[in-house]
């Protein structure tokens, strides 16, 4: 048996929406008209591989206790949301993964509930039901439990070509995150743990799902000084470009052309553009910050000399830990990606509830290309060239990204 190294082409789509709780029909209606677009456009080319939608995706996210989300929850192959993945992968023939609230147990006093994403195949079957991990405090408010198995990783089956273009079954390495999952734990773990990316690198994921509901910088959250002054600078925003207090929702803003990409800026600059403005554009704060929590994928001309001079042995023979890496680095390899490619799609929710959650939108697809570029990788933003960005959407509007990516992978042939 020998190394083999195999093209996986994907073509992925991420549809952005504004669901607001109570309007899951309506949400749904609007998410078909955006599919129905796709189709037109798509007409005469290939279907997407892989279709991804945001965290509790129909529903609305913002509840505020167990009663108020009990009437929404559902197992994981039952109800609105299985239904609406079942008919888009069979409408599609593809992968569909899609965020939702379940419930473990009939009776409404008893059961568990989680946080949850499914992925469908092309038959409309499920493939996997993912549990969130890390918990938000809004998760915390209705009762949400943990992922009793951690972070997880499985395979989906997918076409690979070798160099002289013979197509090859591959089992494509895969994990689903959602959202809170990037960050560190309760925001009180170290924040250089990096837990999710550090559990996927050591476990080869090759491709990496994540449903969201993130916070602009805007949003009103139990930390905010003056909840008023707050909301008065977002409403100033909304009336001045005609859109309702819960935000954008028909004004689609779609991505369907692979040369619009983000202008790229240095960590310092991105993370000062937190004003939320310019509701058509991408939230480029949030976009480098959710790269940073995936640092251990990304190219670091530092993470060498970390590593020669021994610097992080503490951390990698900690008994608290059961990760084989650190920051990107083991005992045995200074980048433990280097060589190797992972794709991220980010699938983010957009609009406002309650007058006070204000959401970042802006999903988008990278790849993490296993390159050394030296002197260019001195730091983790959308400037290093370890990090190719593929697009993204808005932060204020609903709307389609669909890219093809090149994904390469190496198999035993």
């Amino acid at each position: 048996m020998v190394l083999t190294r195999l093209k996986v082409p994907l073509r992925i789509g991420i549809i952005q929406l504004n669901p607001q709780i109570g309007h899951t029909k309506e949400t749904t209606s609007r998410a078909w008209k955006l599919l129905d677009e796709l189709k037109s456009k798509n007409h005469g080319t290939a279907s997407p591989d892989i279709l991804v939608f945001p965290e509790f995706a129909l529903t609305g996210y913002s509840f505020h206790d167990r009663n108020h989300i009990l009437p929404y929850t559902c197992k994981p192959t039952e109800g609105p949301t299985f239904d609406f993945a079942k008919e888009v992968s069979k409408t599609f023939n593809c992968y569909t993964v899609i965020g939702y609230p379940e419930r473990c147990g009939d009776d409404d006093k008893t059961a568990t509930l989680y946080n949850s994403a499914i992925m469908t195949d092309a038959s409309g079957d499920l493939v996997f039901n993912y549990r969130k991990s890390f918990l938000y405090y809004t998760d915390d408010d209705w009762g949400c439990q943990e992922n009793p198995n951690g972070f997880q990783h499985f395979e989906i089956p997918v076409k690979g070509f070798d160099v002289n273009g013979n197509s090859n079954d591959v089992k494509l390495k895969t994990g689903l995150g959602i959202c809170m999952d990037l960050s560190n734990y309760k925001f009180e773990a170290p924040f250089s743990d990096y837990e999710f990316a550090t559990y996927h690198l050591d476990h080869g994921t090759e491709l990496l799902i994540c449903p969201m509901a993130w916070l602009h910088s805007a949003a009103i959250t139990k930390d905010t000084k003056d909840p008023q002054q707050q909301w008065e600078k977002v409403k100033s925003v909304l009336d001045r470009e005609g859109i309702p207090e819960y935000g954008s929702q028909g004004r689609f803003v779609n991505n369907l052309d692979s040369s619009n990409v983000i202008k790229t800026e240095p960590f310092e600059h991105a993370m000062s553009l937190k004003d939320y403005n310019d509701l058509d554009t991408p939230d480029i704060t949030n976009i480098t910050y959710w790269l940073l929590r995936l640092t251990p994928f990304v190219a670091l001309k530092k993470r060498y000399e970390w590593f020669h001079s021994k610097l992080l042995v503490p951390f990698l023979t900690r008994t608290s830990t059961k990760t084989s890496s650190y920051v990107g680095s083991s005992l045995d390899k200074p980048w433990v990606h280097e060589g190797k490619e992972t794709v991220l799609v980010l699938a983010n929710r957009c609009g406002i509830e309650d007058k006070q959650t204000v959401y970042a939108g802006s999903s988008g697809i990278y790849k993490f290309n296993g390159h050394i570029h030296g002197d260019e990788d001195d730091s983790v933003d959308t400037t290093n060239k370890s990090i190719e960005l593929y697009g993204n959407l808005s932060k204020g509007h609903e709307g389609i990204l669909v890219r093809d990516v090149e994904l390469v992978v190496e198999r035993e042939t």
